[in-house]
């Protein structure tokens, strides 16, 4: 059984969070691998040239014989995956998921873009793969974006949504915009809206205690350590970590862990100019008021 329904992106918006409340539902299934990344693999170019790009590069499936395997075992009401990519490369993803999926449901997942671009920035630091400042990264995006690096180093570009969002939206019949502040302060009100968008019970209420994949910088060396993925041995001894250690042990230790960090007023300042018309059209794409974004 392949999906039936979807959760695209946006990176950094609450798209792992997402995956692991919905997928204690009892007529919710998911693969193992949260992000296949399938319909944009097929069109990139491997490998990436970023820091640690090769950890990412490792899980991606490139074909739909992999992909299939992937929900070999599994059948529900509703079966999903959830990767943030699809949504970015959205020109060359959606004819090929009409081509395989049909006209599935479409869930989005989107968050103030410049929290995003600095969750983004925050959650490569943590991972020991960006060395720059946030400034210095702002000013190179594009040219590493031209050599080949993960999306993930897109931290202006990804939050662009409107040209990403609008193509979902006439070529989808059934698509969902979920604003990650709402899943985060309203967390079961929204679950419940997604429930009942996917046709299941709506009254399901998941455990949302832990806080999934957070951004911020390790303060001792045991979690750098355990969260680095800076080259290939830190990145092996990272994945043998996960395979010995419960996800809900690394995510408490990773929580507990991290030192939050506040984006440079001069950068936040800067992205709210940048972001600002998008915004605007973003709002009424979606028929949200974004005020607090702008």
């Amino acid at each position: 059984m392949l999906p039936n329904f979807l959760i695209i992106g946006a990176s950094k918006c609450g798209t792992t969070a997402l995956y692991y409340y919905l997928k204690q539902h009892k007529d919710i299934s998911f693969p193992t691998l949260k992000e296949p990344k399938y319909f944009s693999s097929i069109f990139q170019k491997f490998p990436h040239k970023g820091i640690g790009d090769e950890s990412v590069d490792l899980y991606a499936i490139k074909s739909l014989k992999e992909y299939k395997k992937l929900f070999k075992k599994i059948s529900n009401i509703r079966v999903g995956e959830a990767s943030p990519d699809t949504m970015y490369f959205y020109k060359d993803t959606i004819p090929k998921i009409k081509e395989t999926l049909g006209d599935i449901p479409i869930i989005i997942m989107l968050r103030n873009p410049v929290e995003r671009a600095f969750s983004a920035y925050m959650y490569l630091r943590r991972d020991s793969r960006e060395k720059l400042s946030f400034r210095e990264a702002l000013e190179i995006e594009e040219h590493r974006l031209e050599n080949n690096l993960d999306f993930i180093w897109a931290y202006k570009k990804a939050g662009l949504y409107h040209d990403q969002i609008k193509p979902f939206l006439e070529n989808f019949s059934n698509v969902k915009i979920v604003l990650q502040e709402d899943l985060r302060f309203e967390t079961y009100k929204t679950l419940n809206g997604i429930f009942s968008f996917l046709s299941v019970d709506n009254s399901f209420k998941p455990n949302i205690s832990i806080n999934h994949n957070p951004s911020g910088i390790p303060n001792n060396i045991i979690a750098k350590f355990l969260l680095s993925r800076e080259n290939k041995i830190s990145t092996r001894i990272r994945e043998i970590a996960k395979f010995i250690m419960p996800r809900n042990l690394l995510e408490k230790l990773a929580n507990e862990s991290l030192v939050k960090q506040n984006i440079p007023k001069q950068e936040q300042e800067n992205l709210k100019s940048y972001f600002y018309n998008d915004i605007c059209k973003t709002e009424e794409l979606i028929k949200r008021d974004l005020t607090l974004w702008k």
